[in-house]
């Protein structure tokens, strides 16, 4: 009686000892368990928090590609511009020589007229018709020529004020630096759960959950707010260029309508300048000319600043991709 007592006290024992470690066993299943359930949480919030950033950041590439179209046309305007101002002058030097010819003998004024002999009005005054009506056709090929060079940089006024609105609107990426900074918050979440699974035994590359994590973390992990810094400064340079360009464009046309107004482009008015007017007019194309090259400047530095946009803004796309791919 006293052994099956003792038997029992036994069985008793182990049997206290088995339900303490199946249940210990139970409590790691448990534990384990829960740190997958844990795992499967923060997969599925960082496939939310992550994806959207590549279509934010697809925006800001095409306004750049739209923005290199209109700085490229601004810059076309501004080298045809510049084309045509510098024919303008080339045919401007070549109505002085025929003014000089014309009026050397005072066969330009009426005063001029009325003291030569018949032997100098013939000479002076009616054999030169011929240069009269090449000098009228050459003062219109200026007019026209310095007119294209006025409507063009007018153009350039037009171009580089949409690139300033399209810069001015997207120079604040602040909802994109959030998103990208909450990604990088889930990222780094799962640095924590990976040392609490190894804490607990758990090898997290046997997780099916964690692999997926791991692998979408790679790419994830790439998205940084430094880059969108960028973007904004690259933006900032851009939208300064194109207030530049704007303000050269309104100096530029303003000096090329004065240089071609009728003061200077009258036959009537050409043939009686002054030195200093003369001089003024000169002065008056040359600047414009110069507005014109300006603007060409301007128009690289705006188009190489959104070729640069372009390319950085396609390397965050395809890291925003790629994070976005692992996560589906």
């Amino acid at each position: 009686m006293l052994k099956g007592m003792g038997i029992i006290k036994i069985t008793k024992k182990y049997l206290v000892s088995l339900i303490f470690m199946f249940g210990t066993v139970f409590n790691i299943y448990a534990d384990d368990a829960d740190l997958i359930r844990k795992a499967e949480e923060i997969y599925e919030a960082m496939r939310i928090t992550c994806s959207g950033i590549s279509d934010e950041i697809s925006k800001v590439s095409n306004i750049s590609k739209a923005n290199t179209a209109v700085t490229a046309v601004g810059t076309v305007a501004a080298t045809g511009a510049l084309a045509a101002g510098i024919k303008k002058s080339e045919e401007e030097k070549e109505i002085e020589v025929l003014i000089e010819k014309m009026c050397a003998a005072g066969g330009c004024t009426a005063e001029g007229v009325e003291k030569m002999s018949d032997a100098d009005f013939f000479n002076n005054v009616l054999m030169p018709m011929a240069d009269i009506a090449e000098l009228q056709k050459k003062i219109n090929k200026s007019k026209t020529l310095g007119n294209w060079r006025t409507g063009l940089m007018a153009g350039t006024i037009g171009t580089n004020l949409a690139s300033a609105i399209m810069s001015g609107l997207n120079i604040k990426q602040s909802d994109l630096v959030q998103h990208i900074t909450a990604c990088n918050t889930m990222v780094e979440s799962l640095q924590d759960l990976d040392i609490e699974m190894r804490k607990a035994g758990i090898d997290p590359r046997e997780a099916q959950v964690m692999n997926k994590i791991n692998s979408a973390k790679t790419w994830c992990n790439k998205l940084s707010t430094k880059d969108i810094e960028k973007i904004e400064n690259r933006m900032k340079g851009v939208l300064g260029t194109s207030v530049v360009g704007s303000a050269i464009g309104v100096v530029g046309v303003g000096t090329s309508a004065a240089a071609n107004s009728d003061t200077y482009m009258k036959l009537e008015n050409k043939v009686k300048l002054t030195e200093d007017q003369k001089k003024t007019e000169h002065a008056l194309n040359t600047t414009a000319n110069v507005m014109a090259g300006a603007n060409i400047a301007t128009g690289i530095v705006e188009t190489g600043l959104n070729i640069s946009l372009i390319t950085l803004t396609k390397k965050l796309m395809q890291q925003a991709q790629h994070c976005e791919g692992n996560l589906k």
